[in-house]
Formats: structure tokens, sequence, C-alpha cells
């Protein structure tokens, strides 16, 4: 079973208590409903658990029982759902109505009303990635009204999304971890969200490991380029004879990296006597490459 199915049947079996989040979230599930004539409305559920808390709701807030046909092959099913009622006609035309600078048809009526709606809104049109491969949060309605009332509830809510058109239909989306885990525990979740985080948490383990190997990797390799610098400027001086023109304490830096071509520079620093500083040693070195330079 995929990621998304179990949020969805984790969601569908939630108790709802209060009649104002009852209604939330039958107007949510019914935000990708389609209304047909005066009373005629239809819409799509991928989850048993889904379809029957769906019916449950329609009887009890509108008296009514919707006609349930089960289709789908290949692992794919789908319930469709469809009954007669002039007030829920009337509430999906107003939620898919709704135009730019009107306001949020959806009335929070008290604190967990628009958590009602989100979670409503998911089982009807939502989806989400497992988290073990990537993080992704999507709402996806096939018109304007309907994303500008979801819009609305969601920046409601404190969880401004972004949007996307694909295929004809407009998305409503998140990307980011942090957003992703807040609205599944908003929608009540509780359970499921341990898993997002955890992976939340192990691709966070995995990142910083792969900056400090990619960091020390890099050090290696500056380390490495630096020291063959060094010898191809030490050869260079022995081969013209250079070296002996300099100082004692060149020469003594030069034979002590002919030797130990492989020593770090805290190692380098420890084998001259007296030692000298790190500073000290680099720019010791620097003054040997610029002396092969000058030849």
């Amino acid at each position: 079973m995929s990621f998304a199915n179990e949020l969805r049947r984790e969601l569908a079996l939630l108790p709802v208590k209060r009649p104002c989040c009852r209604k939330a979230l039958l107007q949510g599930l019914l935000l990708g409903a389609v209304a047909e004539g005066a009373k005629q409305v239809s819409f799509r559920l991928t989850e048993q658990e889904c379809a029957t808390m769906a019916c449950e709701q329609i009887h009890t807030l509108f008296a009514c029982e919707p006609q349930v046909v089960q289709s789908g092959a290949h692992g794919r099913r789908y319930w469709d759902l469809s009954f007669s009622s002039s007030a829920a006609a009337k509430l999906v035309r107003t939620l898919q109505s709704a135009g730019d600078g009107q306001a949020c048809c959806v009335k929070a009526v008290c604190e967990g009303c628009l958590a009602h709606f989100l979670r409503g809104a998911f089982l009807s049109c939502g989806t989400v990635s497992d988290p073990h491969k990537s993080f992704h949060l999507e709402f996806s309605v096939t018109n304007s009204g309907a994303e500008h009332t979801l819009a609305c509830v969601l920046e409601l809510a404190g969880y401004p999304a972004r949007r996307t058109v694909r295929e004809g239909k407009i998305g409503l989306y998140y990307k980011d971890s942090s957003s992703i885990e807040e609205l599944i525990t908003m929608m009540g979740a509780h359970h499921l969200i341990f898993e997002v985080m955890n992976s939340r948490i192990e691709r966070d383990i995995r990142n910083n490991e792969n900056r400090a190997t990619n960091c020390v990797a890099k050090n290696i390799e500056k380390s490495i380029s630096a020291a063959t610098r060094q010898m191809e400027a030490i050869d260079k001086l022995m081969e013209t004879g250079k070296l002996l023109s300099l100082d004692e304490a060149l020469r003594t830096t030069a034979e002590l990296r002919y030797q130990h071509p492989d020593a770090t520079l805290d190692e380098l620093t420890l084998l001259h006597c007296p030692t000298i500083s790190k500073s000290g040693l680099n720019h010791r070195l620097q003054r040997l490459i610029e002396a092969a330079k000058d030849l």
C-alpha cells in the first residue's frame, strides 16, 4: 500500500465530534465534486474507508443515501458516489464559483473547522509522495473557483501553497518537509506523521554525512595539490643548483619536504628542530615555490 493510501485511510477513520466540523469536512470532500442539474452530485474517492465515511457524513447532513459504484483494475480502485440533494448541489457550486477578491466561503466556526476541511479536501483531491523518496504534498482541482476556495483556507491555516497547472488541473503543492509535517499533523494523522519526521531526520543525517565527506575529500585534494606543487618546485631548485644559494632555513624545509612528501603540514612542523609554526612553514614553502618560478 502506498503512503498516500495509508494516510487517506487513517484520516478517513478519525472521529468527528462537532456539527460545524462535520460540515467543514463534507465541504472539503465536495470540493472536487460535480453538480449536474439542480440536485445531482457525484464525486470519486480512492479508498473504501473514505467512501464509507463520506456516505455517513452525507446521510447525516443531507438525509440521503449515496449510490456507490466500485470500478478500476490493475491494482487501482475507485469508489464513485452519486446522490440527489439540492442543498449539496448548491454547496458544490458555491465552493467552485469563488473568484479573486471574494471572501472565503468556508467559515471556521471553531478552531477545528479548517483542519476538517483540509482533511476532506485531501481525501477528495490530495496526494502525498513517500517521504522516504521525496517530500511532495499536493491538492489537485479542476477549476479556478475550487482553487480559490482551497487557497483561501490554506492561507487562513497559515500554509500558503505554490501553484502549478498540469494536464488541465490546478495543483496547490508543498515540497518543504516542515509544511508537509505540520499539515499532516493538523489534519489529524498523528500515527503516520512519525514516519515523515523519521524520513526527514534520516535525510538530514545523510546530507550532513555527505557534506562532511565532501569537505574531507576537498581538503585532501587541496593538500595533495599543494604538496605536488611544493615537490615540483624543490625538484627544479635542486636540478638547477639554486637550492644551495638559499638560506639555511629554506634549505632545511626543502630537504624535510623532499624526504617526507606525504607528510601533512602539522607533521612537517614537528620534524623541524626546533619546531616551527604552521604559518611559518607555509611561508617557507611559498618562498620555495616563488624561487622556482623565478627560474
